[in-house]
């Protein structure tokens, strides 16, 4: 993470994702005079420069040229006009990551000029704690120090894995929406642990730690799914149904996506 102290960042956008950047970036050793944020309501800026010490800025040439990387953290409907706007004043070699979902990257291109990187994350709210899964797709001009250093930005997060662009509208479903699809799992968990009589915070942390552990077999082990499932042989829901349930999940998430895509380009 030392080759980040060296860096200077605006991000755009002082949303949940732009905070969680910010947040990210710091607890990895980036100076805070290294940090830029930028919104386009003044008030929601000024709060998150005030929260985390950094500085506030304006959309202007001297701001975008400041800065190595820009990290594009608006709504997918307000990226490519802001983009647009601030094209004008980035320099040869920058590197723009664009956090906004339906937005392909060879439309982030064509509002850029030709000589500026631009890279394509689907964010994960897991993130906040460095434990999010953030896959990424590459712009054809990344060059390989330009890919290095959107690596070491996304270890800031956690994980990541490289895909098609083709792919990012399921990367909603399978990772940036997924956590919404989990959390029901553990507050049900979570409320039979109450009804057992543990503590609110003791049943949290029971059904949290079973996820978790869970997860940990699934990573660190090659047992298929059966064999992992036969570590616990009392069956407690219609697995099959549970299955589906979240097959399903993923399909219409990528599909709101694709239909959010559809509009924002006309079609």
């Amino acid at each position: 993470m030392s080759s980040l102290r060296t860096k200077r960042f605006a991000v755009v956008g002082a949303g949940n994702i732009g905070k969680i950047l910010l947040s990210r970036l710091l607890a990895s050793g980036v100076p805070t005079e290294n940090l830029m944020i930028y919104d386009s309501d003044v008030g929601r800026a000024s709060d998150a420069a005030s929260q985390f010490g950094v500085h506030p800025s304006s959309l202007s040439e001297k701001a975008a040229d400041s800065a190595d990387v820009v990290l594009a953290a608006v709504p997918p409907k307000s990226v490519l006009d802001l983009l647009a706007a601030t094209g004008q004043w980035l320099r040869p070699g920058q590197l723009v990551i664009s956090f906004a979902a339906a937005i392909p990257l060879s439309r982030l291109e064509s509002v850029l000029p030709p000589d500026v990187m631009v890279a394509r994350v689907m964010p994960n709210a897991p993130s906040l704690v460095g434990q999010g899964m953030n896959p990424v797709a590459f712009g054809q001009r990344v060059t390989p120090e330009g890919r290095a250093l959107v690596e070491v930005v996304l270890d800031c997060l956690g994980e990541t894995i490289e895909v098609n662009d083709g792919l990012m509208n399921w990367c909603v479903g399978l990772s940036g929406a997924a956590m919404r699809s989990l959390l029901p799992a553990l507050e049900g968990m979570t409320q039979a642990g109450i009804e057992a009589g543990l503590s609110a915070e003791d049943a949290r942390r029971v059904a949290a730690q079973a996820m978790l552990g869970t997860a940990a077999v699934v990573l660190q082990t090659e047992l298929s799914f059966e064999e992992i499932k036969s570590l616990t042989p009392m069956q407690t829901v219609d697995e099959a149904a549970v299955a589906k349930t979240y097959l399903e999940a993923a399909r219409a998430a990528k599909e709101k996506i694709d239909q959010a895509q559809r509009k924002i380009e006309g079609r």
